[in-house]
């Protein structure tokens, strides 16, 4: 398929593209730089009452901004797009099992649409048109 293709299924993954990329990236930025220690604290309070190991929650607290915002780029752009999905996608599953934890059943059930269109954006990767992959093929 070559970049200028507009059938059907590259516009729907285009669209589902920007749309995950941008909301990683939304995700990442809004809890980079100044509200990054609030970010840290936040997620370091909300798991005190987990059986979660303090160093894996501020771990977290520390990874979680900045690989949405890479993963948010590197989706919008289009590049190493599949592997980026899949990062993304097991993101969102260690968020899943989270708030399993929490018990917060209905923002898993939000994560679990999430998942979806990462399902659906990864069975369409190889239809990818305007991204840097596609540039390569």
């Amino acid at each position: 398929m070559n970049a200028i293709e507009t059938n059907g299924i590259a516009l729907a993954s285009l669209v589902l593209r920007i749309a995950i990329g941008a909301n990683l990236l939304g995700h990442g930025l809004i809890r980079m730089g100044s509200r990054y220690g609030i970010f840290r604290e936040w997620i370091r309070d909300l798991f005190s009452i987990t059986p979660l190991p303090s160093f894996l929650v501020n771990t977290m607290g520390y990874v979680i901004p900045p690989l949405e915002l890479l993963l948010g780029v590197l989706i919008l752009i289009g590049w190493n797009t599949k592997w980026s999905l899949v990062l993304a996608s097991l993101l969102m599953c260690s968020l899943i099992f989270g708030m399993c934890l929490l018990e917060k059943w209905e923002i898993v059930g939000i994560q679990m649409v999430y998942m979806v269109c990462y399902y659906l954006a990864l069975t369409s990767v190889d239809k990818q048109i305007l991204s840097v992959d596609s540039l390569f093929k």
